[in-house]
């Protein structure tokens, strides 16, 4: 659980909650360094996010081999230095060619990266009736049926159900809807998509694809934030269902509005607006 905002009785509960969402970004090259700077550049404008979710693929490319890792510095912190705001992340496929432990310990090690296991969940207050829940899972497991996947699913479809949040958002590696190099996933629509659908989830959104897509598909209780160019990218396109679009490096600004509408805005490497998608 984050706390309350500091200043917010004062005020008035009008300010939106922003967090900022990244995936496939630990790759210590230059494309991720532009990111990180416009990142830096858009908290100078905007102020700063109440955290950074990161959608998985932390390290690349075959993860870390302990807390110690000499890449949690040269791939994460820093590059990130001075951006000091929570990260809470989950795993991706490349994640789990490592040592996915090493990745929950370092939580212990550096009290900025959060992840608190291979799936969590964590609520944070938009105003005193308004508030936000993220829920993290592990898609890599899933889409391989094996490691407990199913009990995966029905602690997923437990923890949506007891959520109070007005809000609700659950965050996995792999994308659901896309028109990227991946598309559409089968087995997350199957067996992922009607837990969201019955517990009113607001948004899923993944990384895996290079790329950065706001999908609505008419099928969907929810809508799709696809936010994988944190440090790589590779051509994509447009879709039936696309509602906000960019093939190159960047990540999203998601805020929730006191009124609890989500917008979420699609941001370049200079961390710039460039399309927007409301839900």
């Amino acid at each position: 659980m984050i706390g309350p905002r500091k200043g917010l009785a004062a005020l008035g509960e009008t300010q939106p909650l922003s967090v900022y969402v990244i995936g496939d970004w630990g790759t210590g090259g230059k494309l991720q360094r532009s990111v990180a700077e416009g990142m830096r550049r858009r908290i100078d404008e905007r102020g700063a996010p109440a955290m950074i979710l990161s959608v998985g693929d932390n390290i690349y490319a075959n993860g870390v081999t302990s807390v110690n890792d000499p890449q949690w510095d040269s791939k994460f912190a820093s590059i990130y230095r001075g951006i000091s705001v929570p990260w809470w992340a989950i795993l991706g496929n490349h994640d789990h060619r490592g040592d996915v432990d090493a990745q929950i310990g370092y939580s212990k090690v550096n009290r900025q990266w959060n992840m608190p296991g291979r799936t969590w969940t964590t609520v944070l207050p938009v105003t005193s009736s308004t508030s936000l829940g993220i829920t993290g899972i592990d898609t890599t497991p899933l889409l391989q049926k094996k490691d407990g996947w199913k009990e995966q699913l029905q602690w997923l479809d437990g923890t949506l159900a007891a959520s109070t949040a007005t809000v609700k958002i659950v965050a996995g590696h792999h994308p659901m809807r896309s028109y990227g190099h991946y598309g559409d996933s089968a087995f997350l629509i199957t067996h992922l998509k009607p837990l969201l659908d019955r517990h009113n989830v607001r948004l899923y959104t993944s990384g895996h694809d290079h790329d950065l897509q706001g999908i609505k598909h008419p099928e969907d209780v929810f809508g799709c934030l696809v936010s994988g160019a944190g440090g790589g990218t590779r051509p994509s396109t447009r879709g039936a269902h696309t509602k906000a679009f960019h093939q190159g490096g960047g990540f999203a600004d998601m805020r929730v509005l006191p009124t609890g509408v989500l917008e979420i805005s699609i941001c370049n490497a200079a961390g710039q607006t460039v399309e927007s998608m409301t839900l």
